[in-house]
């Protein structure tokens, strides 16, 4: 189902998600944008996709996506990656910037821009904030990098920056560009002290939620003097979720992220699924699962990134004996939208409070909300229909992801995404991604 860009089309529902509440509407738009929302049945277009009682959200604005494109595209490319967004209900990917270059230049962010050239959903380009990018944060800036990426710990040395000066100027530079910094709180060094095996119980052990609320707490030290916004990524752990509480109501310039693996999946599942299961800040108890839903739904923890991260199968086979030979990730963008809402909707929570968590507040935070977010007159048309009534089994072998292996495999769901729509335009209906479907769009941050 495609359709051409000038046309005008309804997408006609009786549950359409509105920031003022679900409600029964059409949303009328022209070329890529929202012209009218229209009481149910009133407007007229030669083209109407009826959604029924179906759920009608905005497209979710995944603002944590490894593409591994450019540099590993036999993992994963901007078209493999995308089709699985769009499958997942996904109309924006943000893309993280440990690439092969890494983004931490003007140039390397031009290469992954051109990389993104074949992804059929929109998306943005973070960029790194690391010793080799310090002189090129206003060059990335104006590039439009809606983040940049500070790793504290947790993954190789090209990605790491330790040294609290140069940590601390460049928080000073991020603040300079009125940007915002996303940190992943971890600790390489005592998590090589703690370490006392392979099995899941030992990188629990060496990976505990201590680390990763001391690795923040001097994280917002340093950017609270420079006067700049901090995103924490990947919350796992109770005790971080206390510790960023506690930090928002003393002032602090923070928000925080959580995955859908963090909030869904636990150490029981580590151990059930191994290598496939192996994330990092690995995956904790039952107690931080319910601790980090607490946060959610206080507005502490602010948006849920998918986390997306593909790896080869042989890649995890390689630590079927000792975890620490896999690579942590798993593929996340197509059970993102599926696994979430249905926990969501079990939990009693609301439609509108799921949009802000994973489409309204993520455009916010990255500035492209003049965009993306929320179905509103002006906004993109980027629309998803989602049947909230089924109960089936996530099948990863159906994934369009190239990693076709996932710790949520076998789990029973009561979403799926029917249609997603980018800009006005149908990339993805009944099961099937259209092959003809327009090419995404770079986003770049409204620095407004």
């Amino acid at each position: 189902m495609t359709f051409a860009a000038k046309q005008c089309r309804i997408v006609r529902g009786g549950r359409v998600v509105l920031p003022s509440g679900t409600t029964a509407t059409d949303v009328v738009i022209e070329g890529e944008r929202i012209a009218a929302i229209e009481a149910y049945g009133s407007a007229r277009a030669e083209y109407v996709i009826d959604a029924g009682e179906r759920l009608v959200l905005p497209g979710l604005v995944d603002s944590h996506v490894h593409t591994r494109d450019p540099g590993q595209t036999d993992k994963e490319d901007f078209r493999s990656a995308s089709c699985a967004a769009a499958r997942g209900g996904i109309t924006t990917m943000m893309a993280m910037p440990n690439t092969v270059p890494l983004i931490d230049s003007a140039a390397a962010f031009d290469l992954a821009a051109r990389a993104g050239e074949k992804s059929i959903v929109d998306f943005a380009l973070q960029a790194l904030a690391h010793p080799s990018s310090i002189e090129n944060i206003e060059a990335l800036a104006a590039r439009g990098a809606v983040s940049f990426e500070l790793f504290l710990g947790g993954g190789p040395q090209t990605l790491i920056t330790r040294d609290r000066a140069v940590q601390s100027a460049l928080f000073a530079a991020v603040a300079g560009v009125g940007g915002i910094m996303g940190v992943y709180p971890d600790d390489s060094e005592l998590v090589a002290l703690l370490d006392c095996g392979g099995d899941a119980q030992a990188i629990a052990h060496a990976h505990p939620a201590e680390i990763e609320a001391g690795a923040l707490l001097g994280a917002v030290v340093l950017a609270a003097s420079k006067g700049c916004c901090v995103h924490v990524r990947q919350v796992s752990a109770a005790l971080t979720a206390m510790v960023i509480a506690k930090l928002r109501r003393h002032g602090a310039r923070l928000t925080a992220e959580v995955t859908p693996h963090h909030l869904l999946l636990t150490m029981d599942d580590f151990e059930r699924f191994g290598p496939e299961g192996l994330i990092m800040p690995p995956l904790r108890g039952a107690s931080d699962v319910e601790a980090l839903w607490k946060a959610l739904a206080a507005g502490d923890i602010a948006t849920i990134g998918s986390d997306h991260a593909p790896h080869h199968r042989d890649e995890k086979n390689a630590g079927r004996c000792d975890l620490r030979k896999a690579p942590p990730g798993f593929p996340g963008l197509e059970t993102f939208l599926p696994a979430v809402l249905t926990q969501w909707r079990r939990r009693g929570l609301t439609d509108q409070a799921f949009v802000r968590a994973v489409s309204q507040t993520p455009a916010n935070l990255f500035g492209v909300s003049d965009r993306k977010g929320t179905i509103a007159v002006g906004r993109h048309a980027d629309l998803v229909i989602v049947d909230d009534a089924v109960d089936e089994a996530i099948d990863c072998n159906k994934f369009l992801s190239k990693a076709k292996y996932s710790p949520f495999h076998g789990r029973r769901v009561t979403a799926r995404v029917d249609l997603t729509m980018v800009r006005g335009e149908v990339v993805y209906a009944d099961g099937a991604v259209d092959t003809h479907a327009q090419r995404g769009r770079l986003l770049r941050r409204n620095r407004n």
